[in-house]
């Protein structure tokens, strides 16, 4: 079965909101349904497009990545999946490696990288909603597997907002909440639009989230 760009996006999507809902409803019909086909499609994709030097479900690199395998951990750890959650983690461990820089910061898959089957990400357009989607990535993976080396990857994803990034440029204001619409090649995108902002402030409490939810199991 051949799916579209952002299709398979879009259903992980929905995963991670069936998950939401089986949280408070564990007996909700069609949010079971909804994971439990997901981790299907996503396993099936896996397993079609892996190659040696490639763990990933499609063989292109696109838009809000890290919301893959974020999805087929959620899904796996709600369902009692293990396979799910194996895979999850290994392809988000795959992708996170390929958002760090040989300087060591976080380099966003660009926005570049569209179409560009089994090529290595591009570095730009980067934009504020890959930060947010690895923070969030990065919680999952820290629930399923306890490993606090996820928190290092959730913030050095954050400090990218704050001028850890490719051009040493502020993202990200925690004054006013604003946010850039990203870094191209020559420098920031100057637009600030909602979806940056909102990603910006988004990944602000995710990141906030987290590093209080490991503070309060040391305690």
């Amino acid at each position: 079965q051949a799916w579209a760009a952002g299709a398979v996006l879009h259903f992980c999507q929905a995963m991670l909101g069936a998950d939401k809902i089986m949280a408070s409803d564990a007996g909700h019909v069609l949010a079971r349904e909804i994971l439990s086909s997901g981790i299907a499609l996503l396993l099936a994709l896996l397993e079609r497009n892996r190659k040696p030097d490639w763990t990933w479900f499609e063989p292109v690199l696109a838009y809000d990545n890290c919301r893959l395998p974020e999805a087929l951990i959620c899904a796996g750890l709600c369902l009692g999946h293990v396979d799910a959650v194996r895979h999850g983690i290994a392809t988000l461990e795959w992708i996170v490696q390929q958002q760090i820089s040989p300087a060591g910061h976080f380099r966003p898959v660009g926005s570049d990288s569209f179409g560009r089957e089994g090529d290595a990400p591009q570095p730009f357009d980067q934009q504020p909603v890959e930060i947010w989607a690895v923070i969030d990535a990065a919680s999952a993976a820290m629930e399923a597997t306890g490993d606090t080396l996820w928190i290092d990857h959730a913030c050095c994803a954050y400090s990218w907002f704050s001028g850890n990034n490719d051009r040493g440029v502020v993202v990200g204001d925690p004054v006013t909440g604003t946010c850039f619409d990203g870094i191209n090649p020559r420098g920031l995108n100057l637009n600030q639009g909602a979806e940056s902002v909102l990603a910006y402030q988004l990944s602000s409490w995710a990141i906030q989230r987290l590093l209080a939810t490991i503070e309060t199991k040391r305690q």
